[in-house]
């Protein structure tokens, strides 16, 4: 499965128009769309599931142009900030409530194996009410996954959840998503959506897209991860993969090119993890010094930015073995140390200071 927008727009009274937009998603793909509120990314949304028909250009899903296809032909399955369920229903019938009876009972095994996989089997029987924000988006993403849908459509589901619901189901969302591989769309204002979900990101500004990339092209390329429109979306982040070799005692050690870093936490090993460091909590020296940071790296400065919306602040790139960083110190900082393009420095961080963001077996 692969979903194609080609010149696809749609203009509205007060002057706002929606593209024209092209963008291409490929199969089992994870796509986040962040932007601005009224940049157009909830109405990017409908026009893929047919609720709003475009004014010119084209949805093409595997070759088919659905653009002119109704709505309930699409095979799209769309979840909304707050799940729409049946009160009176169980969870069991609130996830089979859109499929024929003969599906229902053709398909009583796979859908317990989604709701086992949703960590929600335990409340098979249990009426709606009652139940908590994160357990009702989990029914509610049932529902949509057990039609079998070509493409999910996502839009802020986690906004109305607490901070730690939405860390737990962050970790989930993308395991189900891509155990079931179904390409989705994830609409979202939160930048650790980004950093948890996403295998690629558009960037949405005054209805158009200005930027589509990998999650880690991105955010490594110091000209776009340090423009001022950036900036705005996201507060600044190292997203970095390794592999855990080893946790102990609530330290994991994973490794990443040739180095080992630290970070708290107990993981399995052998995994893969997303490991998202903030810019702010790496410290640069030009020689190697004791510290307490566990985490010390040395790196070659390949790029420095000054952000014209943040005077007196400094983004140092470096290149390591394998990856790259960046570090957020301030003009003065860099001055002192005398650091410029192309020095050695070693970089260091506290074992606090990597938050795991995703796990991926």
């Amino acid at each position: 499965m692969a979903l194609e927008l080609v010149n696809l727009t749609k203009k509205f009274g007060g002057g706002f128009t929606l593209g024209p937009l092209d963008l291409k998603i490929n199969d089992s793909e994870i796509l986040v769309m962040v932007g601005p509120t009224g940049s157009g990314k909830t109405t990017v949304l409908n026009l893929i599931a047919g609720f709003v028909k475009p004014d010119q250009g084209s949805i093409i899903a595997d070759g088919l142009d659905m653009t002119n296809i109704p709505v309930e032909s699409r095979r799209i399955g769309y979840t909304f900030q707050r799940p729409s369920l049946f009160p009176h229903l169980t969870v069991y019938d609130n996830v089979v409530f859109g499929l024929d009876k003969r599906s229902k009972k053709e398909r009583k095994i796979q859908i317990l194996n989604l709701l086992c996989d949703l960590s929600i089997s335990h409340l098979i029987d249990r009426h709606i009410q009652g139940l908590s924000g994160g357990e009702m988006q989990k029914v509610a993403l049932a529902r949509m996954l057990v039609t079998r849908p070509k493409i999910m459509l996502m839009d802020e589901p986690l906004a109305h959840l607490d901070n730690p619901t939405k860390m737990k189901l962050r970790f989930e969302l993308r395991r189900v998503l891509k155990n079931q591989g179904v390409l989705t769309i994830y609409v979202t204002h939160f930048e650790d959506d980004v950093y948890s979900l996403a295998d690629s990101v558009s960037v949405l500004q005054h209805g158009n897209i200005r930027y589509t990339a990998k999650l880690r092209s991105l955010l490594a390329d110091p000209a776009i991860s340090s423009s001022p429109f950036l900036s705005n979306v996201f507060t600044g982040g190292n997203y970095l993969e390794g592999k855990v070799i080893r946790s102990n005692a609530g330290i994991t050690i994973f490794r990443i090119g040739s180095h080992l870093l630290e970070t708290l936490g107990s993981y399995s090993v052998g995994i893969k993890v997303g490991i998202l460091l903030r810019p702010e909590d790496i410290i640069l020296s030009k020689e190697s010094v004791k510290t307490s940071a566990r985490n010390i790296v040395k790196a070659r400065i390949i790029r420095i930015i000054t952000n014209p919306d943040s005077p007196g602040i400094v983004f140092i790139h470096m290149l390591l073995d394998g990856f790259s960083i960046t570090a957020k110190i301030t003009e003065e900082s860099r001055i002192d140390l005398g650091i410029k393009e192309d020095d050695y420095v070693f970089a260091m961080f506290k074992a606090s200071s990597p938050q795991v963001v995703r796990e991926e077996y």
